[in-house]
């Protein structure tokens, strides 16, 4: 009598890891080519921007004192942009970007104004390492609150928001703090002529955009980003990869904050009220898709250029007149809407069509 041979049961098969992130960078070329059309579109309207204004007012726009000027003035914001730009590559959102930093820059302020006198230099390092540890610890409650809890990122973020705020103005007692020591002249320093505060934006966004283009930890970032669900079966990391840009964006704003507290030499609990929706604007204008898993952060400081351009032609245009703001806020978003208008594939295709048509 022969032996049985035993049927052979079919275990299902463990959820795909690897394999999974090699199908995965194959569906993100088409996002890589959307990136690269958004790039070249963002810098062509920089590009008019330019032209058109210098055409306007030659004796006033192109000078080496304004575009030094608009270079310093863009700087905190445009930190601020890419650290929202993060959390929004994960799919999330950071609403309280402009309290961490102004709790960093407040506490680096502080311990500046109490180390200086005894460390000279040295309290200048010290000070920068504390408003980034309040930044990573900002960053840290907000990632954890999002990932582990699992609660909106809006309504984290907005609560963080404002408890960081409440801290702050207990720290100050509502006043404003002044930079002491070497804070008071860091923020005017120039590199071959550039400020060295717009070199620390640029080498941020070069810095972000190698990690998150070249890296697995960036392949998961936008994998995350464009699906939480299909990461989570591939076996992801998903709550330490949100973890991190969190932590990420909280760093960035402590960033922010030593920037304006070195630009203006203070800084107070409601400084840069308007920046968060500026820095969101900003982030969305550089092509950072609000549902996540799209978006090249080296197109933030590109899109920084463009608002700055446009906010400072209109200063230039309409100094001291009536309704400069609104038309300055109007002007952002016609360029925010044109923008997405043309980035968007079903316009493109339009636009070819109708190119093609034309031909005929």
């Amino acid at each position: 009598m022969s032996d049985v041979q035993p049927v052979k049961r079919h275990e299902p098969s463990d959820p795909p890891t690897e394999p999974a992130e090699s199908r995965q960078r194959g569906l993100r070329d088409p996002n890589r080519r959307r990136d690269r059309y958004h790039m070249l579109l963002l810098l062509a309207i920089l590009i008019i921007e330019f032209v058109l204004l210098t055409a306007l007012r030659p004796d006033a726009y192109p000078t080496a004192r304004n575009l030094t000027s608009m270079a310093f003035q863009m700087s905190e914001i445009g930190l601020l942009a890419l650290a929202v730009a993060c959390a929004m590559l994960i799919g999330g959102i950071d609403l309280s970007i402009v309290a961490v930093a102004n709790l960093s820059g407040i506490v680096a302020a502080k311990v500046m104004t109490a180390l200086a006198p005894e460390m000279g230099g040295t309290a200048l390092v010290v000070a920068t390492g504390c408003a980034l540890g309040v930044g990573l610890v900002a960053g840290a409650v907000n990632g954890l609150l999002v990932s582990l809890l699992r609660v909106s990122p809006i309504v984290v973020t907005l609560g963080t928001m404002t408890l960081f705020t409440g801290v702050a103005t207990g720290v100050t007692g509502g006043s404003t703090v002044f930079a002491a020591g070497e804070f008071a002249s860091v923020g005017a320093i120039l590199v071959a002529g550039v400020p060295l505060v717009l070199l620390v934006l640029v080498l941020a966004a070069v810095a972000l955009t190698v990690a998150t283009r070249s890296t697995r930890w960036g392949f998961r970032v936008y994998t995350v980003g464009a699906s939480e669900k299909v990461s989570r079966y591939a076996r992801l990391p998903v709550e330490r990869v949100q973890v991190s840009a969190y932590l990420i964006s909280g760093s960035l704003s402590a960033l922010a904050g030593l920037v304006t507290l070195s630009r203006t030499d203070s800084i107070s609990v409601g400084f840069g009220s308007s920046y968060l929706i500026l820095a969101i604007l900003v982030a969305v204008l550089a092509g950072v898709s609000p549902y996540g898993g799209v978006g090249r952060l080296l197109a933030v400081p590109v899109a920084m250029a463009v608002m700055q351009q446009v906010s400072t032609g209109l200063n230039m245009a309409l100094a001291g007149a009536e309704g400069a703001n609104f038309a300055k806020e109007f002007a952002w978003g016609a360029i925010l809407i044109l923008v997405l208008a043309v980035s968007e594939p079903r316009t493109r295709q339009w636009l070819r069509e109708l190119v093609a048509v034309r031909r005929v």
